[in-house]
This record gives structure tokens, sequence and C-alpha cells, in this order.
């Protein structure tokens, strides 16, 4: 089990590698279609992609998270009842 002071970091190291693999299969896509190398070129692309994207994240997860609960104004961890 991971301790939870390292939460931010895990959360910010699942939301980078799951966006930037989608985002890197589109892009690809889009670029240059499914031609027969298309994984070895979308596996470069993700692996150039992911270095940015953690510690963009890294940064980015904890300001959404002020801007939310400022938008909303509810506190951080709000649960809305069921």
């Amino acid at each position: 089990m991971i301790h939870p002071k390292y939460g931010s970091l895990l959360m910010s190291l699942i939301i980078s590698f799951g966006m930037s693999f989608v985002m890197s299969f589109f892009l690809t896509m889009v670029n240059i279609g499914f031609p027969d190398n298309f994984l070895l070129m979308w596996m470069k692309a993700w692996a150039t992609s992911f270095p940015v994207a953690f510690p963009t994240a890294s940064l980015m997860v904890p300001m959404a998270r002020k801007l939310v609960v400022r938008i909303t104004g509810a506190p951080l961890g709000y649960k809305p009842p069921e």
C-alpha cells in the first residue's frame, strides 16, 4: 500500500499517464493515419510526451483543486449527498 502523503503525486502520475497515452494516440493517428509502423510511432510519441505531461500534471492538479474549491465554494474533499 502506498502512504497517503503520496496521494497527490500518485494522482498526477495516473492522470498524466492516461492523458498522454490517449492524446499521443489521437495526435499520431491524425498526423500520420495508420501506417504499418503506427505502433512504433505512437509509442515514440508517448515516450516523448509523458516526461512533459507528468511534471505539468504535478503542477496543475493542485491548482485545479483550489480553483474548483473557489468556483464551487465547497470544501476540499466535499462529497455531494447521494
